[in-house]
């Protein structure tokens, strides 16, 4: 059995993007119940344009949402070419107060990242150079 990567060697390969959506008031629970069995071809999908790894919260109206990626642009742009997805966008969409655009022409709105511990523990040196894994 392989040991697990750590995490911290991921950083300099894959993308961590945060962006917020917001939830209609009265649609959160179909909104949570939606995402607890999504489709396997949705999920397949997500997969195969490059994404390691997708949580979602919720705070009252504020859905933050989680990626992580091998490239988060050309990720994007490669699920919004799918039917799949596309219908899965059509789906959330009376759900969501604020949407991003998840079209190949659209752009998530990131939020900017301001404090990274590993970076920062990176810069005094008390942290070993993260490997590359590829």
């Amino acid at each position: 059995m392989l040991s697990p990567v750590p995490f911290r060697r991921w950083r300099h390969v894959l993308e961590h993007v945060l962006f917020v959506q917001k939830v209609r008031p009265g649609k959160r629970d179909l909104y949570v119940e939606a995402h607890r069995d999504p489709p396997a071809d949705l999920l397949r999908v997500l997969r195969d344009s490059g994404v390691k790894r997708e949580i979602i919260w919720l705070q009252g109206e504020n859905i933050y949402i989680y990626v992580m990626s091998d490239e988060f642009d050309k990720a994007i742009a490669d699920q919004g070419k799918s039917r799949v997805f596309q219908d899965w966008v059509q789906r959330m969409t009376p759900l969501l107060s604020e949407i991003q655009d998840f079209s190949g022409e659209g752009t998530v709105v990131r939020l900017p990242k301001v404090f990274d511990l590993e970076e920062q523990l990176e810069r005094i040196g008390a942290l070993p150079p993260a490997e590359k894994i590829r």
